[in-house]
């Protein structure tokens, strides 16, 4: 065969392009060089470790493509590109005490890292455009916005992420915050006279690591346009740098109020990703991986239980295993499937009896911005019906209530209305994975 190396790899990236999203397509095969073709063999150079293993698992698609392209059959073989040892740059911090406190203070938590991230169908994206900004260093997805519901694992994933960039490029300012401390930073330094130190230190990061933005809906619009405007400018100064911002919200922020309409447009104009629920088995993965690295010797059986049973909140998961663990070891018993069902049981009961109905009206209310008079009357406005069904739903989903009783306290409603409603709700929840993250995030807000 004639074609060169570089130029099979330029026909396959065409082909391979339509066949994978685009975060996978910028983060792995974009960081792959094609060498030589040598004993019928095309070597492909790989800038890291990473790279290689997410590329195996390619390799079948990538020798088929290259059957389609020559006519012939080839091995595809993939190394990783041997590092040349970093220079000294502008860029690099200098060893002096002050500096390499500067490298040290993040704000990150060293323990959370890729390795002990679990992938699932629900993270995959995230995690995927992740990895596209550690692979490289010039912004690919910038901001990066990851929402979802609370107890997911975005602040796991983003923390992670800022390791592995002060891993991969130690010379880069990386720096961890969520947006209340941020807030409460820049008032301080405000009250202080000290506004120009808060610029400089945010305005020459390399990487700006924002946690639970949605907190900005509180003092945003409210008295509080000043850090509004100061926070405009150092994510425009940011991006204009070139530098890396990556966001995490609970919500998506068309979502978050009192967000200005250029607020908004700035967070959505990068890539924006959702974390939603994970599935069965990525529960079940979480579980075990969380019970090995604590060495909590636990029946798969259990754990599956478990994982079944608490379906909302990888965070309340692994609570659970956390508790019936410590009780294993001051007991000196083993964990039990009876134990467990017992302990879900009573916490079933528990969360119920903190719950009401009035609660659970009022969240929706506040949610949805529609006022409880209005949900327990007879105006039929999208909004006030779209509130009033969602409210139902979530009265016979979380209390079990009656028909009767739920149709009772939306203004003696009858027990048809009620189940329509139910219905129409979960009929949303199947169509719209928005809808039930909606659904699932209520769910959650309720239960605090």
């Amino acid at each position: 065969m004639e074609m060169s190396a570089s130029k099979l790899w330029e026909k396959i990236l065409k082909i391979i392009k339509k066949r994978v999203n685009e975060v996978e397509f910028n983060t792995f095969f974009k960081n792959v060089e094609a060498e030589e073709i040598s004993d019928n063999t095309l070597k492909l150079i790989c800038s890291t470790n990473l790279v290689k293993k997410n590329m195996e698992k390619y390799k079948e698609q990538i020798e088929e493509i290259i059957e389609i392209i020559t006519d012939e059959e080839m091995k595809a073989v993939f190394e990783v590109k041997v590092q040349e040892p970093v220079q000294s740059s502008s860029y690099r911090f200098s060893e002096n005490r002050a500096d390499r406190s500067d490298r040290i203070n993040t704000g990150l938590n060293e323990k959370n890292n890729i390795d002990n991230f679990v992938v699932g169908d629900n993270s995959r994206l995230a995690y995927n455009a992740c990895q596209a900004v550690v692979e490289n260093e010039i912004p690919v997805y910038n901001p990066l916005l990851i929402y979802g519901g609370s107890g997911l694992g975005k602040t796991h994933l983003i923390q992670a992420t800022g390791n592995a960039i002060v891993e991969k490029y130690p010379y880069k300012k990386v720096f961890y915050s969520t947006s209340e401390e941020f807030s409460n930073t820049f008032f301080q330094m405000l009250q202080k006279g000290e506004i120009q130190e808060f610029r400089d230190t945010f305005r020459s990061l390399d990487v700006l690591l924002l946690d639970d933005i949605q907190f900005f809906e509180k003092v945003f619009g409210k008295g509080g346009g000043t850090i509004e405007e100061e926070f405009f400018h150092t994510f425009n100064k940011l991006q204009e740098l070139g530098k890396q911002i990556i966001m995490i919200s609970d919500r998506y922020p068309k979502d978050i109020k009192n967000l200005s309409k250029r607020m908004e447009s700035r967070f959505l104009s990068g890539l924006s990703v959702e974390i939603q629920q994970p599935g069965f088995e990525t529960r079940v993965a979480i579980l075990k991986r969380y019970a090995v690295k604590r060495n909590i010797e636990i029946d798969d059986n259990i754990l599956e239980y478990i994982a079944d049973t608490v379906d909302t909140n990888v965070r309340e998961m692994e609570g659970m295993l956390t508790s019936m663990s410590a009780r294993s070891k001051l007991l000196n018993e083993k964990i039990t499937l009876q134990q467990v069902q017992d302990e879900l049981a009573n916490r079933i009961r528990r969360q119920r009896a903190e719950i009401t109905a009035e609660k659970i009206i009022e969240t929706v209310s506040v949610e949805y911005d529609v006022p409880v008079t209005d949900m327990k009357s007879k105006k039929r406005q999208k909004k006030i019906v779209n509130a009033r069904q969602i409210a139902m739903f979530l009265l016979k989903n979380r209390l079990d209530l009656n028909l009767t009783t739920i149709g009772g306290l939306f203004g003696g409603k009858d027990h048809s209305t009620v189940i329509s409603s139910i219905r129409k709700v979960e009929g949303k929840m199947e169509d719209s994975k928005v809808f039930k993250g909606e659904i699932d995030r209520l769910k959650q807000n309720i239960s605090k």
